[in-house]
């Protein structure tokens, strides 16, 4: 009898082992984190500052942008990975909760192919024009479109689905021009290829602040400290526009929760550090860190009323 103990106990010790060996062998070797949008985007912005943070506790983490069709390419990609920890995604408002809105067979399903593993951000988004524009005011820039539509820019379904939003709202007749990502628009923007967008607060921050855009409204419920001359929609005459972009983690369905657990404390502990949360408010982002279940069911509402917000506003599906 004291012999079968004995085993019991030494069973028991090297099944302890092994869980503690087998916790310690993640990550064995370099994680994938996809960002579904190019480089210089809020996704991308965000994936950068959180692997830097949290490479020391979980090893090298690579950051590949694979941008293309409203983030659809990256997202359904680990969709379809290997439910084993060493390829993440940097979702967001765009691709899981307006791309139902978009597209009928995007190639995954937003909630039932993911974990969500945590929020990471929030992101006011900014109407934004040229400095020279004849409009100097968002009422003014609905007053001119109603003359003659004028175009709009966007590079994220989040970005597409809030002109989109604004057009109606302001009735401000305007043409969508679709582009890989927001700094590509950005760019013709400058250039008088087109008239507006609807932009990330962390895409266009430092061309609002160099005067090189003009910011007409933002989407936040008060104005940014770090834009203080911007007014929110609300005081430029919109208070119905209240849209905000976020930005996530997830891993294919089916990784262990060992794993996703651990990067949700993790990644929770770096947005908790103060230098890590200013990195973010500088490029316009809140920290929003928040637990796994509480994800999912944010994830889920939050397509619900991304895709409420998008058939109001007449987007029509691909």
């Amino acid at each position: 009898m004291k012999r079968f103990a004995a085993l019991l106990v030494a069973s028991a010790a090297l099944a302890h082992a092994a869980l503690a060996q087998d916790g310690e062998a993640y990550p064995a070797r370099p994680v994938k984190l996809v960002v579904p949008f190019g480089a210089g985007s809020a996704s991308d912005t965000a994936a950068r500052i959180v692997a830097e943070a949290v490479r020391d506790k979980l090893g090298t983490i690579v950051v590949d942008n694979r941008p293309g069709a409203n983030g659809i390419i990256g997202s359904a990609y680990v969709a379809k990975a290997a439910p084993d920890g060493y390829t993440l995604l940097l979702t967001s408002s765009a691709t899981h909760s307006g791309i139902g809105a978009l597209y009928r067979h995007p190639g995954y399903d937003p909630i039932r192919d993911f974990v969500h593993i945590t929020r990471i951000a929030t992101i006011p988004m900014v109407l934004v024009t040229r400095p020279d524009a004849p409009y100097k005011t968002a009422k003014e820039l609905a007053a001119q479109a109603r003359k003659a539509p004028l175009r709009y820019g966007y590079g994220s379904g989040s970005a597409q689905i809030a002109a989109a939003t604004f057009s109606m709202v302001a009735d401000a007749p305007s043409e969508g021009i679709p582009y890989k990502s927001q700094p590509p628009a950005v760019t013709d923007l400058m250039g008088s290829q087109i008239d507006y967008m609807l932009a990330d607060t962390s895409v266009v921050t430092s061309f609002l602040k160099g005067g090189k855009l003009a910011g007409l409204a933002i989407s936040s419920p008060r104005r940014s400290p770090d834009l203080p001359g911007i007014p929110t929609m609300t005081e430029a005459g919109y208070k119905d526009f209240d849209l905000v972009v976020w930005v996530g983690l997830a891993a294919p369905a089916g990784t262990p929760a060992s794993v996703t657990e651990r990067w949700n404390k993790e990644v929770g502990a770096a947005l908790s550090d103060p230098q890590v949360k200013e990195k973010l408010a500088r490029l316009g982002m809140v920290a929003s860190p928040s637990g796994i279940r509480e994800h999912g069911a944010f994830a889920l509402a939050q397509r619900d009323i991304w895709t409420a917000r998008a058939a109001r506003a007449g987007v029509e599906q691909q």
